[in-house]
């Protein structure tokens, strides 16, 4: 089982009321958790399933039911470690940076504390890595230790080759034949949609050359749906540039700055 579905109801429920003291609000929740299950077999037959633990993965909430529940563990491990490690964390998905040589102990103070919490760390997910010789992917990107021109070593973060996958594949889902039908503007604001959410996440650290590389294939992948909506009439890159492609249809251009300058 996962961590979604392990999280205790009534040590989740003394959490929210710490924060929520609104009696409304905690009725709804715990409502909201102890729904219960219904499943059908084959047959038809249908069983209902008290739930006395867990959220149900998807739920606007349970992100937020995580965190919360989780919250005492991120000062845990950054507060009282003094200064030796340091805990990155969304909802059940976390990575603990520290010096080589520390992450016995910490694995074992951690798997302490999940025990008490009613929870268990899932030992296939769970990796020892040294971030100078092997990458990880966490959270969508691709966290890697480079070197600079000047010698300096940092830590290189870009989206992740799923992650670039992932995007290629949705703009794949809207421009196709399927949709050739449709009328371009419907069509762009969708595409616009899923560029610009892509975007607004992943514009961050080192993911210019990650961002060039999705821009020219949004381009490609656009230019090439309205070519095939013309009848193939017209001129492939002569009429569907990219000025043409931004500025009269529309199309979102992905940032090619860095993160850092763009911000400024």
């Amino acid at each position: 089982m996962g961590f979604f579905d392990t999280i205790p109801h009534r040590e989740l429920m003394k959490a929210v009321a710490r924060r929520v003291s609104d009696g409304s609000v905690l009725r709804l929740i715990k409502s909201w958790l102890r729904a219960p299950i219904v499943e059908e077999d084959q047959d038809g037959t249908k069983r209902v399933i008290p739930n006395r633990r867990g959220t149900p993965q998807g739920g606007v909430i349970s992100p937020l039911l995580a965190n919360l529940y989780l919250n005492p563990l991120d000062h845990g491990v950054n507060e009282k470690t003094s200064g030796q490690a340091r805990m990155v964390r969304y909802a059940d998905d976390f990575v603990i940076a520290c010096a080589v040589g520390r992450s016995g102990g910490l694995i074992a103070r951690l798997k302490k504390w999940l025990q008490a919490k009613g929870l268990t760390l899932n030992e296939v997910k769970t990796r020892i890595v040294n971030i100078r010789e092997e990458g990880i992917n966490f959270l969508g990107f691709n966290l890697t230790w480079r070197k600079s021109f000047g010698g300096r070593g940092y830590l290189h973060v870009e989206p992740s080759q799923k992650s670039r996958r992932a995007l290629r594949e949705k703009l794949g889902g809207i421009l196709n034949h399927w949709t050739q039908g449709r009328w371009i503007g419907d069509v762009v604001a969708e595409v616009n949609r899923v560029l610009r959410g892509w975007a607004g996440y992943f514009h961050y650290g080192n993911s210019v050359s990650g961002m060039k590389r999705m821009k020219h294939y949004s381009q490609n992948r656009f230019r090439r749906w309205l070519w095939r909506k013309h009848g193939c009439r017209r001129s492939l890159w002569e009429h569907y540039g990219p000025e043409q492609l931004h500025q009269r249809y529309g199309l979102y251009e992905l940032p090619t700055t860095a993160a850092w300058r763009a911000a400024r």
